[in-house]
């Protein structure tokens, strides 16, 4: 730990170049072992190197490697001192984002986007959804998922893997279903049930038709053994399930198509400039930071959030200028956000907060920008 008679001394004192060179880069150059030559480090020149030969290609690995080592020690450093810091004034995020609502997930339920398909209503899970769907009774609304292309075409394609946010048609609330995209369940040979997302038609003589979206697919005649089960009310855009759920670092590439690169998301502004997306990779309490900088980033209340950028993001910069205009540009800005960066002995997942709007700015490199929660 830092010699609290030290943390006044200027970085230019002799005093703090003797501090640090007594340790930690004696120990890190063998100083503190009986055979110095197994040390992986040397100073020569002035220089604090690595004694092994390095290829350039390799360099940039080596790189990463290293600097997730020194993250992983300052982290380790920073939570061992959390006990010993005045308590933190950030206003602590929000446990349960405002005007949600819980509905059934069925991951086994597969709704067939092609023939029949057999699948099981167990497994019952529950996903959280913003207010953006609309008011929904869990007693009556599920989510299950798509299997199958018959229903990709159209103004409102159905694609395989999609989530579809469902309504049950019961007796009280059948209404019309003629023109509704509606799920079908019938029961095969052995008594399993089978389930078909289609177009719901009639023909001339008042038969009732299955169409698909698809041309490639085939009508389906309506029979007496099949019953409709629910009406498609929407596609659920996948990363509102993940709303208010905890993700490690690694787990939020794949949210966006991408792989988890340490080079790219160990940073706390991440650019996906192909998907049209700012990833926002918040830590409030940054421990072990001078004080000016330890609360930059915090809740105003529960639906704004303060944050500020890296110190070479200004309003006219690239990045300045696609965060305050994102709304026209057509850029979504993505807000994750965690208390400190570990738990115990390990990272700490991030909380997802969903999609942000840009209200207001301050300042210049770095700006502090005040986002609203917008999903």
């Amino acid at each position: 730990d830092l010699d609290p008679a030290m943390q006044s001394v200027s970085q230019t004192d002799p005093a703090w170049q003797r501090y640090w060179f007594a340790n930690p880069i004696k120990a890190l150059t063998g100083g503190n072992l009986k055979q110095s030559e197994l040390a992986f480090f040397m100073l020569g020149e002035g220089r604090f190197a690595l004694k092994q030969r390095v290829l350039d290609a390799d360099a940039p690995v080596l790189a990463e490697m290293l600097q997730e080592l020194v993250d992983y020690r300052l982290a380790s450093y920073e939570a061992r001192k959390v006990a010993t810091e005045p308590v933190s004034n950030v206003i602590p995020f929000p446990q349960r984002r405002p005007e949600v609502v819980e509905l059934p997930f069925f991951p086994n339920l597969k709704i067939a986007c092609g023939h029949f398909k057999t699948g099981r209503a167990d497994a019952e899970e529950h996903r959280t959804l913003p207010a953006s769907y609309g008011s929904l009774d869990p007693s009556r609304f599920f989510i299950a998922r798509a299997a199958g292309n018959s229903m990709n075409g159209g103004k409102k394609p159905v694609r395989d893997g999609d989530y579809l946010l469902l309504e049950l048609i019961t007796p009280t609330r059948a209404g019309s279903i003629t023109g509704n995209v509606v799920a079908i369940e019938r029961q095969d040979d052995s008594g399993d049930s089978q389930y078909l997302l289609r177009v719901v038609t009639k023909n001339s003589d008042g038969r009732y038709v299955l169409k698909a979206s698809n041309p490639d697919y085939q009508d389906i005649l309506a029979t007496d053994e099949m019953r409709t089960l629910a009406r498609l009310r929407d596609i659920i855009d996948p990363l509102h399930l993940v709303l208010g759920q905890p993700l490690m670092r690694e787990d939020i590439p794949p949210l966006f198509g991408e792989e988890f690169n340490p080079g790219n998301w160990n940073s706390g502004h991440v650019i996906l400039s192909e998907k049209r997306a700012h990833i926002l990779l918040v830590t409030l309490n940054k421990q072990g930071k001078a004080d000016e900088h330890k609360y930059m980033d915090y809740w105003l209340d529960e639906s704004h959030f303060h944050w500020q950028s890296q110190n070479s993001t200004g309003p006219s910069s690239k990045r300045g200028h696609e965060i305050v205009h994102h709304a026209e540009l057509g850029i979504d800005i993505h807000l994750f956000v965690r208390d400190q960066k570990l738990v115990g002995a390990k990272a700490a997942p991030f909380t997802y907060y969903g999609r942000v709007a840009y209200e207001s700015h301050q300042g210049s490199q770095p700006m502090s920008v005040t986002f609203r929660l917008s999903d």
